[in-house]
């Protein structure tokens, strides 16, 4: 091929502008929803990956450095951890401030219009050119603007209810887990108590048997009693994993992360006392996003219904403001004024109006119905709290003394020989085998409790400040 002239490049310059230009106005490749979310699946999970047990390394530091998920953490870092790392929260969030931005977008007048007419061929070649210039406003009526505002309001408040309502829940969960984890801890211990002191008796029972003194059946039945009893202990530690997993998941990290969970389990009794109905009530008609909901769609229907009472009046639809440039007119007094007004001569607006008083009635009985719902949830928890806690207490001091003297003189008989060897430790298996069951039952209450978190909204008032101080004094429990 020979050289190019320069006037073929000349000519190639305005073919590559002009697919250069193209090229760029090309509509962008669309991808499809099911690959983007498999994109950030594997963006999280190659994130959670990094905290693996193996792959963790220095990563993982305290709360409030810059890094990975806290070693050891206390409940209350727990909360903040899930709140920061939920990708719920943060997209409810998100969507909070988008309907925040909307009220914002709504709070404005309308602009002016600018006009020019009279624009006639003729004139303009017969050199006396006409032209009028007007500014014209549009005047929106009394509540109009208001209405807007107060609808974008409560669909803003809708939004941050239902940020608030994931918020409850997730530190509900994440308190409550964290609770079960360490109950379990003590559970586990209680069950490998009674395991231990079933494998005594079997040992014991063995001895008997190696004797002549027992029976081989009697020597099976302990054995059997033993191995029931591990099973029981295997079954509590798979419970707890499970507790353990679904707390890491709550706080968005990988199952097996390492993790040092700080504080004891609260078994100690009497528990914070609970709060009476009627605060209990009123902290969560306080906290409850439905409630703020049902109010912020009353305020909304009010403005409605201004507005549509005002509309039932003449009221100006615009003002105009403009000069005619005309040849020959004096000058400066070529200024015209002009406005018009809305007749409500046809539509007088009462339907309107009727329509807009029948919702404000139906959202002032929808807060009076979400009030009940409340009332009804926070009674409903706290008196399964309060039945669960009543229990647990009265089990202690009807099992405590027992317990108490169970265990002295079983430790005293083992001491002694002084009785039959193998009734003392069917009475030390009996006895830890009771404060298992009441472990059991104090779980349940903490349960109780955790569902009149989520009642409420929020931690009860005799929880706040105390957890610190608890871990304070009884350490970290290794995990």
């Amino acid at each position: 091929m020979g050289p190019v002239s320069p006037r073929a490049r000349r000519a190639a310059i305005p073919v590559a502008l002009l697919c250069a230009a193209l090229a760029g106005c090309a509509a962008p490749a669309r991808t499809a929803g099911s690959e983007r979310a498999i994109a950030l699946y594997r963006e999280g999970r190659a994130s959670r990956a990094a905290l693996a047990p193996g792959r963790a390394g220095p990563g993982l530091r305290a709360r409030g450095s810059s890094g990975g998920a806290p070693r050891a953490l206390t409940v209350d870092d727990a909360v903040a951890w899930a709140r920061d790392h939920s990708a719920e929260l943060a997209a409810q969030s998100a969507r909070a401030g988008a309907a925040a931005a909307r009220v914002e977008a709504e709070d404005h007048l309308e602009n002016p219009e600018l006009r020019v007419s009279n624009i006639e061929l003729e004139r303009i070649l017969d050199r006396e050119p006409r032209v009028s210039a007007a500014l014209r406003f549009p005047v929106s009526r009394p509540g109009e603007v208001d209405a807007s505002v107060a609808a974008a309001r409560a669909d803003e408040a809708g939004e941050r209810a239902d940020a608030r309502e994931i918020e409850i829940a997730l530190e509900a969960d994440v308190r409550w887990l964290f609770d079960d984890v360490l109950l379990f801890d003590a559970e586990i211990a209680a069950a490998d108590a009674v395991a231990a002191a079933r494998r005594s008796l079997a040992a014991w029972m063995k001895e008997q048997l190696d004797a002549a003194r027992t029976t081989a059946v009697d020597e099976a039945m302990t054995e059997l009693t033993a191995v029931d009893a591990e099973q029981d202990s295997v079954d509590l530690r798979a419970q707890r994993s499970a507790a353990l997993g679904a707390l890491l998941s709550r706080m968005g990290l990988a199952p097996g992360t390492p993790m040092r969970l700080v504080g004891a389990p609260r078994t100690a009794w009497p528990p914070p006392e609970l709060p009476t109905e009627e605060a209990a009530v009123e902290l969560a008609l306080r906290r409850r996003p439905e409630i703020d909901r049902a109010a912020s769609q009353i305020d909304a229907a009010d403005a409605q219904l201004h507005a549509e009472r005002g509309a039932r009046w003449p009221w100006l639809s615009f003002v105009e403001v403009g000069y005619d440039f005309r040849p020959g007119s004096a000058a400066g007094l070529g200024w015209t004024l002009g406005l018009a007004v809305d007749l409500p001569i046809f539509d007088a607006h009462r339907d309107g109006a009727a329509a807009a008083d029948a919702a404000r009635r139906a959202e002032q009985r929808g807060l009076a119905a979400a009030v009940e719902l409340v009332t009804r949830e926070v009674r409903t928890s706290l008196s399964e709290a309060r039945a669960a806690r009543d229990l647990v207490t009265e089990l202690r001091s009807r099992m405590g003394p027992a317990v108490e003297r169970a265990g002295a003189e079983a430790a005293r008989a083992l001491g002694g020989h002084t009785i039959d060897v193998s009734r003392a430790l069917e009475a030390d298996e009996r006895r830890v085998r009771l404060e298992l069951r009441l472990l059991r039952f104090v779980r349940r209450y903490w349960t109780a409790v955790g569902d009149l978190r989520r009642a409420v909204g929020g931690r009860l008032p005799a929880e706040a400040g105390g957890r610190e101080a608890n871990a304070r004094v009884h350490g970290d429990v290794q995990r």
